[in-house]
């Protein structure tokens, strides 16, 4: 099979798509009195509680550690989140969500479904499982990749 040539198309597209999501979880957080960051985090947390550190957010969201840093300082100024110490290593601070975040949560968790429904809209529900199938596959496709290139950089160092 050839392959098509993208002519820069794809970055293209993942940007739009990265920047829709931006663009909807601003407005969202707007409401909320949050910033970008402030709401990426919160989100992030109410998503995924077991990946609940700022080094966890910060790599999973693909951000700088000063991004969840500032995030993490306001949310826990304001009380919508609290630290507690991990019990095995000191060094470690786990990101918890308290009750008084959860009617921000909820409104930024609706602003993600909207941002969902705005990319899925029009396809059919054979197009919407093809389309996460083919995602699911490039994934694969991308993170045995950068496995790889891990792997030979750490046999390197």
């Amino acid at each position: 099979m050839e392959k098509y040539h993208f002519e820069g198309n794809l970055l293209y597209y993942v940007r739009l798509v990265k920047r829709l999501f931006e663009k909807v979880l601003t407005e969202a957080a707007s409401e909320c009195g949050l910033t970008l960051p402030e709401a990426d985090v919160l989100l992030f947390l109410e998503e995924y509680p077991a990946s609940n550190t700022a080094r966890d957010v910060a790599l999973l969201r693909e951000v700088s550690p000063a991004y969840v840093s500032k995030a993490v300082d306001t949310l826990v100024q304001c009380g919508y989140i609290y630290t507690e110490q991990d019990k095995k290593d000191r060094r470690v601070q786990h990101l918890n969500v308290t009750d008084k975040a959860r009617d921000a949560a909820s409104t930024l968790r609706a602003a993600q479904l909207k941002f969902y429904s705005i990319i899925i809209d029009d396809l059919t529900e054979q197009e919407f499982s093809e389309l996460l199938r083919i995602i699911n596959k490039c994934s694969i496709n991308i993170q045995r990749v950068m496995e790889e290139d891990s792997a030979d950089q750490n046999h390197a160092d």
